[in-house]
């Protein structure tokens, strides 16, 4: 794939389900409610590190010069914590329902966020913000820059491991038809407590900023990712982006490098949207950059925790996140952007109206949305329980997440009584949930062991919609991480083909469904029997069951009129 057409197909991926229909509104529905809002006893722990427990860390308020032995500086009944206006406050923490809903408007919608339907944050706020003593978490954002000049997010950039396509230490600033990072900044590590507009879920971690997405050369994400300035220190990589489809492995070695090399040898951790191309039968199992194991790949959900109409599905999906509709419909994402790029004028709004310098915006959804909140918590789960190893990071989301949703068909439950769905993954992200479990009763897990088999069929698929059934007999016994599934099928329209994964504890779920690759199989760089040589499928839906026993592939041709065969089936295992 040629460095420009690689460009063109990450930003028009990018972008897709990213902005928003705006509708008219009258300006006073969108003016800056001044009613605030109390937390429920519900939400409360007993603080350690919390005297006021206003929901802000003895160590902020120390670091800030606030009072932590009055919870309520302004006098105003209102929590500090939770405060919109004055020295101290956030001025649309109120629209940010994703930190904490309270069944309120948020943005020109008509449509209020629902009470108690957010990330439950604020138990974790009494204890972690990112600021970790001093040495703050930091973030990486892999996009098309960030405008570190931003009012909300300059005190929070960290210059010397940002990288501007061309060397470290040097930033880029984005213009106003590039705002994308900027955005995905502001849901990450906005500024808390200053006074200004919106709050990163992790208000005082780092972020150290990349523009690759205006260059996209391998050999500059290699240094982005990898060998950059001061690698070893950057905890996650942020990288809302992504393909239609690919089968490019280099990605891949450069994050399984930086899972054994950086972060002490505990390993950076990469966070990739699933996609929004849900409308047109998109998958997150065919792209090669997130359908292995390093990738921690993330769905969206709306307000009503219901997953967005353009969310992609994928038995390879980790972990769900909040984001949203269109700005006419549903809350969507309150945040940062370059300044002067939205619009607080009564027709087609995209911020309030008392954002006069224009800073911020609600116009953000798609699941490049919900990749930063996945981002921000788990540097928060890290400052909480820093030795935690990449693999230990992607367990406790499985064993933590919220099911969502729970009438949905999609929900599977695993021989080990998890939950997973090719919709949500295990569910919307609990980070204090994360942080209670690796605090109290959580082992590291042991090194990581592999194995896998290879068998041959050469089976005809039937060309009836009835069901192709092949079986891999499995000898060793691995608790699972992960699973991959590589078809070698020489079926002449591979998107035909349906393809399902039975463990040997009965649990089933869907690797691929019907698609439209081999219809845009020119326009995609591929063939129309894109299968042939081998197509890997991964799927995390087996966690903790044990590998042994007999594993079944189901193939299902959904239209007639083409055939083919199944070459060889190679199932390779991750566990311990």
């Amino acid at each position: 794939m040629t460095k420009n057409y690689l460009l063109v197909v990450l930003i028009n991926i990018l972008l897709m389900g990213c902005g928003s229909l705006a509708k008219e509104y009258d300006s006073n529905t969108l003016q800056t409610s001044s009613n605030t809002f109390q937390a429920t006893s519900d939400t409360r722990l007993t603080p350690s590190s919390d005297n006021d427990e206003d929901y802000i860390p003895n160590a902020i308020e120390e670091y800030i010069g606030s009072d932590m032995y009055n919870g309520d500086t302004n006098h105003n009944g209102i929590l500090d914590g939770l405060e919109t206006r004055g020295e101290f406050g956030d001025n649309y923490f109120s629209k940010q329902w994703y930190i904490y809903s309270s069944g309120s408007l948020t943005n020109g919608s008509g449509v209020s966020s629902l009470l108690g339907y957010n990330l439950n944050l604020l138990p974790v706020y009494q204890k972690y913000m990112g600021y970790n003593g001093g040495n703050n978490i930091v973030i990486q954002i892999v996009d098309t820059g960030v405008y570190y000049l931003h009012e909300d997010l300059y005190d929070n950039i960290d210059t010397e491991r940002s990288h501007n396509g061309l060397k470290f230490g040097r930033i880029t600033l984005p213009s106003t038809s590039q705002p994308h990072g900027t955005k995905v900044a502001g849901v990450i590590a906005a500024r808390g407590f200053n006074g200004k507009g919106v709050r990163g879920i992790i208000p005082f971690g780092k972020i150290a900023v990349s523009d690759w997405l205006m260059y996209s050369s391998l050999e500059i994400l290699e240094e982005v990712w990898l060998t950059g300035y001061k690698a070893n220190d950057i905890a996650i990589s942020n990288n809302s982006w992504g393909f239609e489809f690919s089968t490019q492995t280099i990605p891949e070695e450069y994050m399984q490098r930086a899972s054994s090399q950086l972060r002490e040898g505990k390993g950076r951790l990469f966070v990739f949207p699933a996609g929004n191309l849900r409308n047109i039968k998109g998958s997150a199992n065919l792209q090669y950059i997130l359908n292995n194991r390093f990738a921690i790949t993330v769905a969206s959900v709306n307000y009503n925790n219901k997953h967005s109409s353009y969310s992609s599905k994928g038995s390879n999906i980790l972990i769900a996140a909040y984001s949203g509709e269109d700005i006419g419909t549903t809350p969507t994402i309150a945040t940062t952007t370059v300044p002067q790029s939205s619009n607080n004028s009564s027709s087609n709004p995209t911020t309030w109206h008392d954002d006069y310098e224009r800073n911020y915006t609600f116009d953000f959804s798609g699941t490049s949305a919900a990749t930063p909140m996945v981002s921000a918590s788990i540097g928060l789960v890290l400052e909480a329980c820093p030795t935690l190893t990449w693999r230990d990071v992607r367990h406790l989301l499985a064993l933590t997440s919220k099911q969502i949703d729970s009438t949905n068909s999609s929900w599977i439950k695993n021989g080990a009584g998890l939950y997973h769905s090719i919709d949500y993954g295990f569910g919307l992200i609990n980070p204090a949930k994360m942080i209670e479990v690796c605090q109290t009763h959580y082992d590291l897990l042991p090194a990581e062991d592999s194995f896998q088999k290879t068998i041959y069929p050469n089976t005809p698929i039937a060309d009836n919609l009835s069901t192709t059934l092949l079986t891999i007999d499995v000898l060793r016994s691995l608790t699972i991480e992960w699973v991959e599934l590589t078809i070698d099928s020489d079926h002449r329209y591979a998107s035909d083909l349906a393809i399902y994964l039975v463990s040997p504890s009965g649990t089933k779920t869907q690797l691929l469904d019907q698609n439209t690759i081999s219809s845009k199989a020119s326009t995609l760089e591929t063939t129309a029997d894109w299968m042939n040589g081998g197509f890997r499928l991964s799927s995390a839906a087996f966690v903790d069951e044990i590998s042994k026993g007999e594993w079944q592939v189901e193939i299902v041709d959904k239209s007639m009129g083409d055939s083919g065969t199944v070459n060889t089936l190679k199932l390779k295992i991750y566990g311990h």
